[in-house]
């Protein structure tokens, strides 16, 4: 059971960071997916940063929290965020016309 919600906490943390980089990226707002990649890429950043050196954080808790969450966040927004410029491209003809 529990490797279950390990598995369903990394799908359900990718594919929402998913969902909303392509519904954004088919609208033309790229500036909300670029800043929900940028905030999953500093945690994960800092998840591994806390898991090497020693600054108050508990080194399994940190790596655990970036291995389940942000890294598969981060993945889901340039996953997303590709699909989604890929649609508005075929949708528009190439680039801004």
């Amino acid at each position: 059971m529990a490797d279950f919600l390990v598995l369903a906490l990394m799908v359900t943390s990718a594919l929402v960071p998913f969902a909303l980089c392509t519904m954004w990226m088919q609208r033309g707002k790229v500036g909300y997916p670029l800043t929900l990649f940028s905030v999953f890429a500093a945690l994960l950043a800092f998840g591994m940063f806390a898991a090497t050196r020693w600054i108050g954080v508990d080194p399994v808790g940190a790596m655990s929290g970036t291995m389940l969450v942000f890294l598969p966040g981060t993945l889901g927004c340039i996953a997303g965020g590709l699909l989604g410029w890929l649609i508005y491209r075929r949708r528009h003809g190439g680039y801004d016309s």
